[in-house]
């Protein structure tokens, strides 16, 4: 059977920075020249996850981070495509992260939407009863639609479960994207809306000035542009390679 991590969110930063994995935010020390810029609209993407290593991301080198960038501007770029256009991933040296760095100008003028900060407390390991074999099948766009209904509907499309590391991808209703095309395996996916364990008070106080970011209902809230109900997956397109290479694609 497969092995999943699942994050637990919430809105109280941890004690210590230092190797904690986020959604939104700033990226904790990243240099500004390795700041992703948008190749269509010209402006600096938005921190979407930064990741630290661990069990739950495997691939990932012991002492780096991963961080995960897409452009949130008003231009709608095409930020679903895993081209590294409109969305980048970097794996980035612990050792090269400078609490000093700065950020760039259209950080600074608003023009780089930055999203609310939400950690992950920590990571839930859990048994998600699908063989290798069918895993597999799920991660096949040709295959896909001869499994069983089970298997298609990702756990019945529970919001809570279509956040998670490891395992074969949980897709949309829609079915399994082709892009980026196999071999491929999934580091992270995380849905449109994220479940936080604080109290909807405790929320509501927090986001009270994020009103224009995002929308939340109780202790739920909505994450980046996802095309109102998609999923963001971040794969790994040399999954025999010694390293990873990471690429994030936008699935409704």
């Amino acid at each position: 059977m497969m092995q999943i991590w699942t994050p637990r969110w919430t809105v109280s930063p941890p004690e210590r920075h230092g190797g904690t994995s986020r959604f939104g935010g700033l990226p904790r020390g990243l240099a500004v020249e390795r700041w992703p810029v948008c190749g269509e609209c010209g402006v600096a993407m938005t921190p979407l996850l930064q990741l630290a290593a661990g069990p739950w991301l495997p691939r990932i080198p012991v002492g780096h981070v991963l961080s995960v960038f897409k452009c949130e501007g008003l231009n709608i770029c095409d930020f679903w495509k895993p081209d590294d256009v409109a969305n980048r991933c970097l794996l980035v040296p612990e050792t090269d992260l400078d609490s000093d760095a700065a950020v760039p100008a259209s950080v600074e003028d608003g023009r780089t939407t930055v999203l609310p900060t939400f950690w992950i407390s920590e990571w839930v390991a859990s048994d998600d009863g699908i063989t290798p074999e069918q895993a597999d099948a799920i991660n096949d766009p040709d295959r896909f639609w001869g499994l069983p209904d089970e298997l298609q509907d990702s756990h019945g499309f529970d919001s809570l479960k279509l956040t998670k590391a490891g395992g074969p991808p949980y897709w949309t209703g829609n079915g399994p994207s082709r892009e980026p095309e196999r071999p491929r395996e999934l580091l992270f996916q995380i849905d449109n809306w994220i479940t936080l364990i604080d109290s909807p008070q405790a929320v509501a106080d927090y986001l009270a000035d994020a009103s224009e970011l995002v929308a939340v209902s109780d202790n739920v809230v909505s994450a980046a542009n996802f095309m109102s109900d998609g999923i963001a997956f971040i794969f790994d397109v040399t999954p025999s390679a010694p390293l990873p290479t990471p690429k994030l694609v936008i699935n409704r």
